[in-house]
């Protein structure tokens, strides 16, 4: 099963995000879908409030998709000091 995170290429920040890293993260394995698509047809999950994604065969949402998407692209320590409780 392959890892997904699904963006809105119409949102600026979004797709200024997901098209900075989006070459590394297909060569991690990493599928990136675009909810602005005509192709995309939603399962009723809410993609309009925060980032999901699809990681090891569960779904994800807000931060932690980032942190699992980055972390498969192996900034392991990055993602490691993002979780200390500050």
């Amino acid at each position: 099963m392959k890892d997904k995170v699904y963006y809105d290429e119409s949102c600026y920040v979004c797709s200024l995000e997901i098209n900075t890293v989006r070459k590394k993260g297909e060569s991690c394995g990493i599928e990136f879908i675009d909810i602005s698509s005509s192709d995309f047809v939603s399962s009723g999950q809410d993609f309009e409030t925060e980032m999901i994604g699809e990681f090891d065969g569960k779904e994800t949402t807000g931060i932690e998709t980032f942190r699992l998407m980055y972390e498969k692209m192996g900034f392991k320590r990055s993602v490691a000091f993002s979780r200390l409780p500050v």
